[in-house]
């Protein structure tokens, strides 16, 4: 019962961090002179479906070898 919930966590992680990994990568940032929040918010935003896609396979890669890494740790 233990082994989805830490996949699901890892990949939760693992997704968040390469999506802002992205979100502030200099091929990806965009131009725009605002307030902090206002930047990150629109940074956030910026090209949202291949953010997520790349986010989700990274994640999906990472959640695939914690589930073979403890399979193999028994």
């Amino acid at each position: 019962m233990k082994k989805p919930i830490t996949s699901l966590m890892l990949f939760v992680a693992v997704f968040i961090a390469v999506y802002l990994m992205l979100c502030y990568w200099p091929g990806f940032r965009i131009k725009l002179y605002a307030p902090p929040m206002e930047y990150f918010v629109e940074s956030v935003k910026h090209m949202v479906v291949f953010k997520a896609l790349v986010s989700a396979v990274v994640g999906l890669l990472a959640a695939g070898i914690g589930s073979v890494m403890q399979r193999r740790a028994k």
